[in-house]
């Protein structure tokens, strides 16, 4: 019985311990270049609630909106894609140890290989 206890905590921390990392990243059709400059997409979620600055940082820094919380105590509270996105970015961002420009041949880095 106590194998079998055992054999599944090592199996849940191994899941979780697979969860941390780039792969993680659920935003921005996994493209972490665009998500780690831009954060979550306007067009699909316009009353987002962060968006990355200064991406140079390292995933470090990021403005709040002024229609949300904790900005304006009586705007908007976060949802659980902004909670989503916040995480992963702190998660996923800060690996990059450059930050350089986009220098695709097609077209901006939200088009390329198609909308995201």
């Amino acid at each position: 019985m106590k194998s079998w206890i055992f054999a599944a905590g090592l199996l849940v921390t191994c899941a979780a311990a697979a969860q941390v990392g780039p792969s993680t990243l659920t935003y921005r059709d996994s493209d972490p270049f665009l998500f780690c400059h831009e954060g979550q997409d306007i067009k699909k979620n316009p009353d987002r609630c962060w968006w990355p600055v200064a991406p140079y940082t390292g995933g470090a820094a990021w403005v709040n909106s002024p229609n949300c919380e904790p900005v304006d105590p009586y705007g908007e509270p976060w949802d659980a894609d902004d909670y989503a996105s916040m995480k992963q970015y702190q998660l996923v961002c800060p690996v990059a140890k450059t930050s350089g420009e986009w220098q695709g041949a097609k077209g901006a880095e939200s088009m390329t290989p198609n909308a995201h």
